[in-house]
């Protein structure tokens, strides 16, 4: 039970974080999409670094223990383009499509409803379609520390310095 109050908070924070940070606009999302506003690109990637760290630091301070899924490339593959095609036909990811139907946008409720049903219709093809996909690029539980033999402390430290020096470069104003 203090799990989901515990995750219920955290999800409430990372609601109210999309709504601060301008992400529960479509609008916003769909021109990141477009590549012509890159707010919502360059938020997102604040979001992945700061959570990456923080799950690198949970992780070394024995307060969290990752498990490692299975990578199915192609199903991977698949998945990411269904996600795409959604994202840029209605302007909403999974977390803002819920946090703006929670504010009452109609149009985030009609999304929300299309992520059920598409939930639904992955459950009754999965076994057909599915998958025989998973078979195909199935590498096994396998990280890109693995891959590239790098330790996961250096990775995650490139990583974040990387992200964060492209932020920094490119939102320095040009002299006029």
């Amino acid at each position: 039970m203090e799990t989901n109050i515990l995750g219920f908070f955290i999800g409430g924070l990372f609601g109210a974080g999309l709504f601060l940070a301008g992400l529960a606009d479509p609008d916003k999302i769909v021109g990141t999409l477009r590549l012509k506003d890159l707010h919502a690109m360059k938020t997102i990637a604040v979001f992945i670094i700061a959570g990456m760290a923080g799950v690198w630091f949970l992780e070394a301070a024995g307060v969290v223990h990752l498990g490692v899924k299975p990578a199915h490339i192609v199903s991977g593959l698949v998945g990411g383009a269904v996600l795409g095609i959604g994202f840029g036909i209605t302007g909403y990811c999974p977390g803002t499509g819920l946090a703006c139907a929670a504010a009452g946008r109609i149009d985030a409720l009609v999304t929300v409803l299309g992520m059920f049903v598409g939930a639904l219709a992955y459950i009754l093809i999965y076994p057909y379609v599915l998958e025989p996909l998973d078979a195909i690029g199935n590498y096994g539980k396998v990280t890109l520390m693995d891959v590239t033999g790098i330790g996961r402390g250096v990775f995650v430290l490139v990583i974040v310095l990387s992200v964060t020096g492209i932020l920094w470069f490119s939102s320095r104003k040009k002299p006029a």
